[in-house]
């Protein structure tokens, strides 16, 4: 007689501003320590951090990531916060889970609100795998949570985008309940069931884009790269930490906007993010490009200045396609920070799109060269 059959592992990634507590619903749903909050408001996590654990006979690993929604924490800080936690994300998480806190919400948290809001305009389908946990449930003094949720309009509409899937936790008052409304346990669970019923019938269930398979191939031939005998998971950890790296000079000019579009999965976001990486992965591959003079002058003029001396390298790339991006970054004319946001994304898109063509070409050329010699 067989053995019961395990029940397939679960990823979930937790986002959110700092001080609502990501940190703690990640201890809650895991059932143990292992995210260490700070109680400082001018501080956040500090960390993309994951961490596993079991819970109703089903590993689940959470992504805890910074709070890349903070105004206080220099951009720059920001921005290598957002590519850390992309970069953790893969394999494809199962479910995005967005922190908010049951408290009087006040103009700076509904201006958080207003942006998720306008963010998720642009989400698509992707929104089936987004999921809001509202903590410090011990607020709600008698409410639901259905019932807090309908006395702001804007939260409403933020939870109604996610397909009404919103949950609340106590991380210090409902702790050692095992039933009923007010057990994290049982909302927990809640959650866990949205993510198998999201998945059920569906192999391709889970959040995934062009972004996340083409980084997941580069952690792949990295640690194939490794020649050490080190444990599978030290080495997954190497390798990610070291794409990390890399990624922070590829996307050196990329805005924070078009970061945070691109780990939330919106679709123009993430295209240009990959063509960024596609051109900078083929700039280091061959290590320098020889570009003629009229071509290096198109694409000074599409990018900026970031091609020195007609060598395409992968820093000076970033920086290029860079200038184009912040040109969009006022935005005035724009409506919404998403359409800010869409449209400084797809600057960058078209921008990057003209380098890798650009480059092919003079490698074309090269090849060419080469043949003649």
């Amino acid at each position: 007689m067989g053995g019961k059959e395990s029940k397939p592992d679960r990823r979930i990634v937790l986002f959110g501003k700092t001080g609502v507590g990501k940190s703690s619903a990640g201890n809650t749903i895991l059932r143990k320590r292992i995210f260490r909050s700070k109680a400082s408001p001018t501080s956040m996590t500090g960390d993309c951090v994951s961490g596993n654990g079991m819970a109703f006979g089903r590993k689940i690993t959470v992504v805890d990531t910074p709070g890349i929604f903070d105004t206080v924490v220099s951009e720059d800080a920001i921005k290598a916060e957002i590519i850390k936690s992309i970069t953790e994300m893969g394999p494809s998480p199962n479910m995005i889970v967005m922190i908010l806190k049951v408290a009087r919400y006040t103009k700076q948290e509904m201006e958080i609100v207003d942006i998720m809001n306008s963010y998720f305009e642009q989400c698509g389908d992707i929104l089936k795998h987004i999921s809001i946990l509202f903590t410090h449930g011990e607020d709600l003094e008698g409410q639901t949570i259905a019932e807090f949720v309908k006395q702001s309009p804007k939260l409403q509409q933020l939870v109604e985008k996610c397909g009404g899937r919103s949950y609340v936790i106590d991380n210090k008052h409902w702790r050692k309940r095992w039933w009923g409304y007010r057990s994290n346990r049982v909302q927990v669970k809640k959650l866990l069931r949205t993510i198998e019923k999201n998945l059920k019938g569906s192999e391709e269930g889970c959040f995934n884009n062009e972004l996340l398979q083409m980084l997941e191939e580069e952690i792949k031939e990295e640690i194939e790269s490794m020649d050490d005998n080190l444990h599978e998971e030290k080495k997954k950890g190497r390798a990610k930490e070291n794409i990390y790296k890399k990624l922070l000079v590829r996307l050196a000019g990329v805005t924070t906007g078009t970061l945070i579009g691109a780990f939330l999965g919106i679709g123009i976001a993430v295209a240009a993010v990959v063509a960024l990486l596609k051109a900078a992965k083929f700039a280091s591959a061959v290590k320098a490009i020889r570009v003629e003079a009229a071509a290096g002058a198109g694409i000074g003029a599409a990018a900026g200045s970031g091609i020195a001396a007609g060598v395409l390298g992968a820093a000076a790339l970033a920086g290029g396609v860079g200038g184009g991006i912040t040109g969009y970054k006022v935005a005035e004319e724009s409506d919404s920070v998403g359409d800010a946001i869409i449209k400084a994304a797809r600057a960058s898109h078209e921008n990057a799109k003209t380098i890798v063509e650009m480059a092919e070409l003079s490698c074309f050329f090269n090849r060419i060269d080469d043949i003649c010699e």
